[in-house]
């Protein structure tokens, strides 16, 4: 196993496309392992930071109850809520709607706020599966040598782009999520031409494979999750 002191130094060369940190994984005794291992820091390092954050961001802002009224009686006036328009919706799910928008804001008290440290390292962990399970089979299809723990080892560094939410401890901080999406698959391409042992043409259609299963799988889910809204949380 390698030791977690030099996670900033391969996430850097990766972030550049650097064949080591790839290599480094490859030829580690484990690479799935610690592939694993490499994601959940960097997802944990994301959910901390993301819940500083909105600690931080609680403490600039009104509770959210004055927010949410707030919010109400700007939607009363434009004529937003039910009965003023055809575009109005029901204040009951405005209300049910924001309970969960403060959560995922981080601004929500209690307990909520654990919800963003084991969601972060989860949503990276089912990421990383993804990208190397099906940039596995679409690469051996291509004629790669790499073994499939081997290709999970140089596919964890896909997490790496996410540590750049770290930004997110500063209240209202952003990065933009298309291009941490495209850096993503910039370095899906060089994980899957070090590990196996791809040309480089081969290895950029194997990369965009994953995207496309990624989309297959986020595009139901996003219809199915405004659907949800629309209908004001009743499943």
């Amino acid at each position: 196993m390698l030791r977690p002191r030099i996670y900033p130094e391969m996430m850097g060369k990766a972030l550049v496309l650097e064949a080591e940190p790839f290599i480094t994984m490859v030829d580690d005794d484990e690479p799935w392992a610690e592939g694993l291992f490499f994601t959940v820091c960097v997802g944990l390092l994301v959910g901390i930071a993301r819940v500083i954050g909105g600690l931080l961001m609680t403490a600039t802002m009104p509770p959210t109850g004055v927010m949410l009224e707030a919010i109400l009686r700007g939607m009363r006036q434009a004529g937003l809520l039910e009965g003023g328009g055809v575009l109005s919706i029901s204040e009951t799910i405005v209300r049910q709607d924001w309970h969960f928008l403060a959560t995922m804001l981080g601004v929500a008290g209690g307990w909520l706020r654990l919800y963003i440290l084991v969601a972060a390292p989860f949503l990276l962990v089912v990421q990383w599966l993804v990208v190397g399970g099906v940039g596995y089979v679409a690469a051996r299809q291509m004629g790669g040598r790499g073994s499939f723990s081997q290709t999970l080892g140089a596919t964890a560094l896909v997490a790496a782009p996410s540590a750049l939410y770290v930004v997110s401890i500063a209240p209202f901080a952003s990065v933009s999520g298309l291009l941490l999406f495209a850096w993503g698959l910039l370095i899906t391409y060089r994980a899957l031409e070090v590990a196996q042992d791809l040309p480089w043409q081969k290895a950029a259609v194997a990369a965009v494979i994953p995207l496309l299963v990624q989309l297959l799988i986020l595009l139901p889910a996003s219809i199915w999750f405004l659907r949800w809204l629309l209908q004001g949380g009743a499943v």
